[in-house]
């Protein structure tokens, strides 16, 4: 855990905060595990406080295999960022930042407030094939700065890795909003 935070330094320092105060985030805010839901209170300045910057630690956990992924956003009043890495394997991948306009780095994070929010739908069985996790953190505001943590999960059974018919869950809505906003901005 404490790598994570460390991690969340270098983005924090990037919205003026110091590394004291990006130590300080400790704890989960509001932290929504498995099929709790994340509330609008606490992703409210997602929308409201720039700037802000968003980090997505993204799992795929499979035996004997594990991937994991990496999503930045930054998004200020004069434009947007976003980049990623991804450790598959041997080959670990890194995408280098992108700049877009606020417009577009604000559509992200409407999505991506969207999908932790919207309501999850279907039954875990008990045989479970993979497992899906997702750290969403992020600090909004340049006066007084908001920090938050959600956790999310899920266990998949489709071999496509893809919700059945009929069912929703956060994880992979998260997921769907990063492979997306990557593959706009690295075109």
């Amino acid at each position: 855990m404490q790598r994570f935070f460390q991690g969340l330094t270098v983005v924090f320092a990037v919205v003026g905060l110091s590394s004291a105060q990006a130590r300080s985030v400790g704890g989960l805010v509001g932290g929504a595990v498995g099929y709790a839901a994340p509330s609008e209170e606490i992703l409210r300045c997602l929308s409201e406080d720039l700037p802000v910057a968003v980090k997505v630690d993204y799992s795929v956990m499979t035996h004997p295999m594990v991937t994991m992924s990496t999503f930045y956003l930054k998004v200020g009043l004069s434009g947007a960022t976003v980049s990623g890495r991804s450790y598959s394997g041997e080959d670990p991948v890194r995408l280098s930042p992108r700049r877009l306009s606020r417009a577009e780095g604000e559509r992200i994070l409407r999505d991506l407030t969207s999908a932790m929010l919207r309501r999850e739908a279907g039954a875990v069985t008990a045989s479970v094939s993979v497992r899906h996790g997702a750290f969403v953190e992020w600090a909004c505001g340049a006066v007084e700065t908001k920090r938050g943590v959600v956790e999310l999960t899920a266990h998949v059974h489709d071999s496509n890795d893809k919700d059945a018919e009929g069912s929703y869950s956060r994880v992979l809505g998260v997921r769907d909003v990063v492979v997306k906003a990557l593959r706009q901005a690295h075109r």
